[in-house]
Order: structure tokens, then sequence, then C-alpha cells
């Protein structure tokens, strides 16, 4: 997955929940600036700040192998 597909998913999703960019920005500790980066498809999220943002919008993370 690409930064730009991760970021289009972050706010698609937001966007589903009708929760405000600062909102989620907010509840992950996060500066909105950095949130509507992400969601941008700019930026690099810590791991950390990555699983708040996933957190707040009821999402998970899960890695599975490339098919070969």
């Amino acid at each position: 997955m690409s930064v730009q597909e991760l970021g289009n998913l972050l706010q698609t999703r937001r966007k589903k929940l009708q929760l405000s960019q600062a909102y989620v920005a907010e509840l992950a500790s996060l500066s909105t600036r950095q949130l509507l980066d992400w969601e941008a498809g700019r930026g690099n999220p810590s791991f950390k700040q990555l699983q708040a943002v996933l957190e707040v919008l009821g999402l998970s993370l899960a890695i599975q192998p490339k098919a070969l």
C-alpha cells in the first residue's frame, strides 16, 4: 500500500464516520496539519501515530504476505 492509498483510506473512513480532521487529530494526539498531510499522501507517520489514528477511526492494521 502506498502512502497515497493510506491517506485516501484514512480520509474515506473519517468522512464515513462524519468526523472532522481536527477531532480525529485531537483524539489521536496529533496536530490537524499532520493528519491533513497524511490524508493528502504526504508525511511519514510513525507506527505509534498511525496506530492512534487507526484506533480513533475503528480500523486495524494487518500484515499479510504478498502473493508470489
